[in-house]
């Protein structure tokens, strides 16, 4: 049974919308995965009108507020939860 890394990615803007990656553990390490997602630093004005810094992450140029690691699920965990077996094979 294949196992697969999951991220999480939250998408910029006040939506809770998540993008949710799959990476199978016998292609990547946990650190190839997270390195993939590359962090830089960004700037917002808040309703004080100060700047704050933060990090975000851009992969596949999109860039994301934050990431996180879900965990190593197997597939049919995943096929379960509504990955298809082409999303999963495109590594």
């Amino acid at each position: 049974m294949k196992k697969y890394y999951v991220i999480s990615a939250k998408r910029l803007g006040w939506e809770q919308k998540y993008d949710y990656y799959v990476f199978p553990t016998n292609k990547f390490s946990e650190k190839e995965v997270l390195a993939l997602f590359r962090p830089v630093k960004k700037r917002t004005l808040k309703a004080n009108n100060n700047f704050y810094d933060y990090t975000a992450y851009e992969y596949n140029g999109i860039t994301y507020y934050k990431i996180i690691n879900s965990g190593i699920f197997d597939e049919n965990h995943l096929l379960a939860d509504g990955f298809t077996k082409e999303e999963l094979d495109q590594f």
